[in-house]
């Protein structure tokens, strides 16, 4: 098949009404009017095979030359629509897409039933629950998000003057941030028993195009466009589970400072717990690979292949790969040598620049093979530096271990006692020697420039986000008019 014989989402403009795209439709959901109860025609949210989503509408008109192929989950060829832009005023928008499709009469739609093309079953644009309380006095748009919900806490309502009426409160959790949600009568009817079906005590769940509104506190309840999705296969769910891991790991975080030796034969209580050693970086080696090439969208290591960047892990050829630091270092103490393999967020903390910046300025220099200069600058200098013993260190006895997080010799100054509490905030360094000498060593967060830095962070931008689910049934199904 011609790949390039339909337009993308992407590229459709208000310019001309001959397009030909090939989408799924993966929300339908009727538009009534809430003050006469009029049935208004179909809202749809279609995405294309690059995961680009945008909102279609179909008047009650024409509603009965569409409804009978009309189904969530199916694929079609939609051709000669018309294109708008947002004004900038409609509220409560499915989808951050600056255009949205209307059907007319020389609209052609057709389902696809054979030779169904690959095509993801969702899309969403994915905000971190700190991110709530921004949509509360932004009416244009709904918020898809996801968290964990704990099964014993999901409490079910039912109004004592109509019977017929009920809600369902429950906390969605993220492992830093919490949001109170309530979904109304039978929306939060089928979520509760959608959740009860479920074994495991916690759930993690998207909820898709839910409404932010305040009453005594700030909470997201179900609007018509909302859908949930539980225990989906999406790689947001998968960092979600290593976040809450991690946090855990922080608060158990034992503050003993180990040598090396004493690392080297630890057992396997050790596997994946936080542990301290205060060591000097004698060699960075400029042999190895500085960065590596990483797939962003399930944060996976990516090879090249055929001279192609391929992830093996979705099996895809990417453009373009993300690039994060990789520096591997020769550590000593007192009591012996240990490979430690440096963060990408810790390098970038302290020296204040990415991998890109690094390329472009060997690029000016005029070789752009050669090893940074500023990564040699980590030798002979001391760190405090956290580290997480994996399986393979401690059964394998694999003799290189990932840093996770280091102090700089100036976070370093201090009494050097390990059995200080640990600093929650971190303390600005400043020019003030006095001020500086009483910073305790252990106070290793990052400083509150900006939020995580993670190459898998939530996007801070208002384009669509790509984002993937595979083989989930959606919970709630278009009701027949």
């Amino acid at each position: 098949m011609d790949l390039n014989k339909f337009d993308t989402v992407a590229s459709l403009t208000t310019e001309k009404v001959v397009w030909s795209i090939r989408v799924r439709a993966q929300t339908i959901w009727k538009g009534i009017n809430r003050t006469t109860n009029e049935f208004r025609g179909f809202n749809i949210i279609f995405m294309d095979e690059q995961n680009c989503r945008i909102h279609a509408f179909i008047t009650e008109k024409l509603c009965p030359a569409f409804s009978k192929e009309l189904k969530e989950g199916n694929i079609y060829i939609l051709s000669n629509f018309k294109v708008h832009d947002y004004k900038g005023d409609e509220p409560n928008r499915a989808v951050r897409n600056q255009k949205h499709i209307y059907f007319d009469n020389q609209t052609n739609f057709k389902r696809i039933t054979e030779d169904v093309p690959l095509m993801k079953e969702y899309a969403f644009d994915l905000f971190g629950l700190n991110d709530v309380p921004k949509f509360l006095n932004d009416n244009r748009f709904l918020i898809d998000v996801i968290g964990t919900v704990s099964k014993n806490e999901a409490i079910s309502v039912i109004s004592t003057e109509d019977t017929s009426k009920s809600h369902l409160k429950f906390k969605l959790e993220d492992g830093r941030n919490m949001v109170m949600v309530t979904f109304f009568n039978e929306f939060g009817q089928s979520f509760e028993k959608a959740l009860k079906a479920i074994e495991a005590e916690n759930v993690v769940v998207v909820i898709a195009s839910a409404k932010v509104n305040k009453y005594e506190e700030i909470y997201l309840t179900n609007y018509p466009a909302t859908r949930f999705y539980l225990t989906p296969r999406h790689y947001s769910g998968e960092l979600l589970h290593k976040s809450a891991k991690c946090l855990q790991a922080e608060e158990e975080t034992d503050t003993t400072l180990y040598t090396i030796k004493e690392i080297k034969n630890f057992t396997k209580d050790y596997i994946e717990k936080n542990v301290l050693c205060h060591v000097t970086v004698k060699k960075v080696e400029e042999e190895c690979n500085w960065y590596d090439n990483f797939h962003i969208e399930c944060d996976k290591e990516v090879n090249i292949i055929d001279g192609r960047y391929h992830c093996c892990h979705c099996k895809r050829n990417l453009p373009y790969p993300d690039k994060r630091f990789r520096i591997c270092t020769v550590c000593t103490d007192k009591t012996g040598v240990l490979p430690i393999i440096l963060p990408d967020e810790e390098i970038q903390r302290l020296t204040g620049k990415d991998v890109y910046e690094l390329e472009n300025e060997n690029r000016e220099a005029g070789d752009e093979k050669r090893f940074p200069p500023i990564l040699k600058e980590f030798e002979n200098k001391q760190y405090l530096i956290t580290l997480m013993p994996s399986k393979d260190n401690i059964e394998k006895k694999c003799s290189v271990y990932k840093a996770k997080m280091l102090s700089d010799t100036v976070e370093m100054l201090g009494s050097h006692n390990p059995l200080e509490q640990l600093t929650t905030e971190f303390e600005e360094v400043t020019e003030n020697t006095e001020a500086d000498s009483t910073k305790n060593f252990l106070s290793y967060s990052s400083p509150p420039t900006s939020k995580s830095t993670t190459r898998t962070r939530g996007r801070k931008t208002k384009a669509p986000v790509k984002y993937e689910v595979e083989d989930c049934e959606p919970i709630s199904k278009l009701k027949k008019s």
